[in-house]
């Protein structure tokens, strides 16, 4: 058996997909967001479902490997204004190169959460 992220499984379990999007955020995720930026957690949960819509729409188009850069675009474009203002709402700094970290720090998060079944 073997290794698969969670982002691999929500894009290979196209119908389910966002089946799996909450139960993450409302665990490890938004827990590790409570401890360390509280304020952020809501645009967490909205930041998660962006990128799972993302890698769903991805797979569908079988562009699932090889298209990172044109995922961060797709999530960018649905959530990078609302990630700029939930930064600058927590003081936090919002340059477009923060809103892209932010991005890739979530999608770290849900890269290295195992996937069920």
């Amino acid at each position: 058996m073997s290794f698969k992220s969670w982002l691999q499984k929500v894009g290979e379990d196209f119908r389910k997909g966002l089946d799996f999007v909450l139960p993450l955020a409302e665990t490890a995720g938004e827990t590790a967001v409570a401890i360390f930026a509280p304020q952020l957690g809501p645009l967490f949960n909205q930041t998660v479902t962006a990128v799972a819509t993302a890698e769903q729409n991805f797979t569908a188009l079988g562009k699932q490997n090889g298209s990172g850069p044109q995922k961060l675009a797709s999530v960018l474009q649905i959530t990078g204004g609302l990630i700029k203002q939930g930064l600058t709402d927590a003081g936090k700094s919002a340059t477009d190169a923060d809103v892209q970290k932010y991005i890739e720090s979530v999608v770290t998060i849900l890269n290295a959460v195992p996937a069920k079944g």
